[in-house]
């Protein structure tokens, strides 16, 4: 085969099928034995990504409905806190009020007994 100069370099036609050869048969070998690992990898790699990211959104949603119930339970504790306090401050109240009136029979009863004692010790004087 001829050789030739291409801007000034001597190319050979024979070389050039030779290397061409070469070329094809390592491109097929890479194609069957790297390239196909590769894709393989890269295939396993992109599923484990996106099953990470499915993973990911379950556990968003799971936060966000845990968030939800969380403050309505928080809501429902501070309701229940409320009615509690209402009621004793309701039974502080009562026991308040019976407190006062049993406070006043007691009074009521010791001015009773100290006008009758009083009035015996009066008709005892009187009486002597």
């Amino acid at each position: 085969m001829g050789d030739i100069t291409l801007f000034g370099l001597p190319i050979s036609f024979g070389t050039m099928i030779y290397q061409a050869l070469i070329f094809t048969v390592l491109v097929f070998i890479l194609k069957k034995l790297v390239f196909k690992k590769l894709v393989e990898v890269l295939d396993s790699r992109k599923q484990h990504i996106e099953n990470q990211l499915q993973l990911t959104d379950q556990y968003k949603q799971e936060a966000e409905k845990n968030l939800e119930l969380s403050a309505e339970v928080l809501n429902q504790a501070r309701k229940d806190a409320r009615e509690i306090m209402r009621h004793s401050e309701h039974e502080a109240r009562l026991m308040i009020l019976d407190a006062k009136a049993q406070a006043k029979e007691i009074l009521m009863e010791v001015k009773e007994k100290s006008f009758r004692s009083q009035s015996f010790v009066h008709k005892d004087s009187k009486g002597a």
